[in-house]
């Protein structure tokens, strides 16, 4: 039998996989708003069924401020680009709102790996880093470094981001434990 927190879990997992392909067909094709709308609309979703707005809600707010900064110094000093003008951000309007979603996944499906924190940053490096050549590679963004340079500049910052995400995370919901228990 499948638990309520499992199918939020796979919620949140398709939520993220549905985004990103909206998100990629979007940069691809150059259609407008595609990526934020359905973003848009995992966040309200997840907002409506979440028993943890809380801890979701400042998440959403600690982890995405963090990763469009990096993607904005990533595209300010020329490491990352894209096909259409992100004015007035430094980068798309879809990025930002896949940020939000992505963090949404912290609290939830992705909130195991807080278990190792070395784990966690060697996961995050690989996944983090391969996410965005493939996003090079089917023609969402730009990338000005050759692969290597490139993938190892990523790593670096996903092995760094995603522990420091997980540790906002557990402290979050530290908090409001004892927040609960007062």
């Amino acid at each position: 039998m499948i638990t309520s927190r499992l199918k939020f879990i796979i919620f949140n997992l398709l939520g993220l996989e549905i985004t990103w392909a909206a998100c990629a067909y979007e940069a691809i094709n150059d259609v407008e708003y595609l990526g934020a709308a359905v973003g848009s609309l995992y966040v309200l979703l997840h907002f409506i069924f979440t028993k943890t707005h809380f801890e979701d809600f400042w998440t959403l707010i600690i982890v995405a401020a963090l990763g469009i900064l990096i993607d904005s110094l990533n595209t300010y000093y020329g490491i990352l680009g894209f096909n259409s003008d992100p004015a007035p951000l430094l980068i798309p309007i879809w990025l930002v709102v896949l940020w939000f979603v992505f963090s949404l996944m912290i609290p939830h499906s992705l909130y195991w790996f807080s278990k190792n924190y070395f784990i966690a940053a060697l996961a995050g490096g690989l996944v983090g880093s391969l996410t965005y050549l493939l996003g090079y590679k089917i023609g969402a963004i730009s990338l000005s470094e050759p692969l290597l340079t490139s993938f190892l500049i990523f790593f670096l910052e996903w092995s760094i981001l995603f522990p420091i995400a997980l540790l906002i995370t557990s402290t979050l919901f530290r908090l409001n434990k004892k927040e609960q228990l007062n």
